[in-house]
């Protein structure tokens, strides 16, 4: 736009004028400028867009690293997850094949026990009784026998 209007302009003054070479050269100096302004302008949009295009790379590059980063994560937990599992699941097996057996058993010598308690405790009932009984017996007899009567 810039540079229609000054070459317009100078078109229009060189009409008024015979065409010198001063003018035509300095026309032509002023469209070299703008070009040469029009170049710049463009190489600068070039380098823009260039370091736009680098950052979004970056970013890119970024974004991939960290989705690798998390993907690993995520197989990481996951195959810790099914290690644990794994683990969990032998451990039942462990305690129903071994611990489980050994719990019965303890609760069988308690239940065991407390039989042996109760006969233990019958037995120096019928122990008690018969010793007073036996007592009574022998007194009588040796009352008797000693003729205490």
């Amino acid at each position: 736009m810039w540079l229609a209007s000054h070459t317009s302009s100078s078109v229009h003054e060189s009409d008024d004028m015979p065409g010198s070479n001063d003018d035509i050269l300095r026309v032509l100096g002023r469209v070299e400028e703008g070009i040469h302004r029009l170049r710049e302008d463009f190489q600068e949009e070039k380098r823009s867009a260039r370091e736009s295009r680098s950052e979004i790379h970056k970013r890119l590059d970024k974004h991939a690293d960290e989705y690798s980063r998390l993907d690993s994560t995520i197989i990481l937990t996951g195959q810790t997850v099914a290690q644990q599992r794994d683990v969990i699941s032998e451990l039942t097996k462990v305690v129903e094949k071994d611990v489980m057996p050994t719990i019965k058993e303890v609760k069988e010598i308690k239940a065991l026990g407390k039989r042996a308690s109760m006969i233990f405790i019958g037995l120096g009932f019928t122990a008690g009784g018969t010793f007073i009984w036996f007592s009574d017996l022998m007194i009588t007899g040796l009352r008797k026998w000693l003729r205490i009567d």
